[in-house]
């Protein structure tokens, strides 16, 4: 992260209706030692007059709160087209409000009372996703590769994306430029996807490298464990696939909201 951005205040809305709360989430995201601008909202309708404002790197929002509720105040964000982070808060979570939720685009969903680590986690995940990274998509389809590319770009990750067409160019691009994931085909001419694994296993430009395959069976598996694969994708796969194994590579708590992708060969 660069000396600009780690000084750049991170903007924090938090709404809820008790002020013992909003202290309390105050007091640890100041314990953290970051650099915070921290708006205060006693109940919903404070709490969307403030969004339509100005813009907030991360928002904890109480579901039970007078006038507005948690949900309403997500379903704004969520028309106003709004990056925020949010994080919803309550002592529990009814079905409907849970899909609500997820479909309005909250991260994560903390259940009253919670710890200071838990505030201090949401934290990390949020500078987590927000520093861009380099992956490398390489299958000998172009359509297949913009596809993929398609898919990578509605993470919530800052992702660079590079395209390779084969190999042999997955090969030459790493030994110019180090990339952090690399999405590979598991069926290639030339070289197949393991056969690319293994020679960039060996190579001192090491990436995290992920398999796609629209094929499974536990010999597959196997075989890319021996290699040291981190992942095995399933075509098609979603923007929650890929932010799940994100996830996993970055040693991240997985969300209340996210989907469990199935990982091998981790340390």
């Amino acid at each position: 992260m660069s000396d600009e951005s780690a000084e750049k205040p991170i903007k924090v809305i938090i709404a809820d209706d008790s002020g013992t709360v909003r202290k309390f989430i105050e007091k640890a995201l100041l314990a953290t030692g970051r650099n915070f601008n921290i708006t205060m909202a006693e109940n919903g309708k404070d709490a969307v007059e403030n969004l339509s404002r100005q813009s907030f790197d991360i928002a904890f929002l109480d579901i039970n709160m007078p006038q507005l509720n948690g949900v309403e105040v997500m379903a704004a964000i969520h028309v106003m087209g709004s990056k925020t982070f949010a994080v919803s808060m309550s002592d529990g979570l009814a079905e409907d409000a849970e899909k609500k939720l997820k479909s309005f685009g909250a991260y994560d969903f903390l259940t009253k009372p919670f710890s200071a680590s838990q505030v201090r986690h949401v934290v990390e995940v949020f500078e987590t996703i927000n520093i861009p990274f380099d992956v490398l998509v390489v299958d000998d389809s172009a359509t297949v590769r913009r596809i993929v590319k398609k898919v990578l770009e509605r993470s919530i990750f800052k992702l660079n994306i590079v395209e390779a067409e084969d190999g042999d160019a997955a090969i030459k691009r790493v030994s110019e430029k180090a990339y952090r994931v690399i999405f590979t085909d598991f069926n290639m001419p030339n070289m197949t996807g393991l056969e690319l694994a293994e020679r960039l296993a060996g190579m001192t430009r090491a990436s995290d490298v992920i398999l796609m395959s629209t094929e499974y069976n536990t010999t597959l598996d196997q075989a890319a464990e021996r290699v040291k694969a981190k992942a095995f994708l399933r075509k098609p796969f979603y923007p929650e696939d890929v932010d799940s194994i994100l996830h996993h590579l970055f040693g991240l708590r997985h969300s209340h909201f996210s989907k469990q992708v199935r990982m091998f060969a981790m340390t």
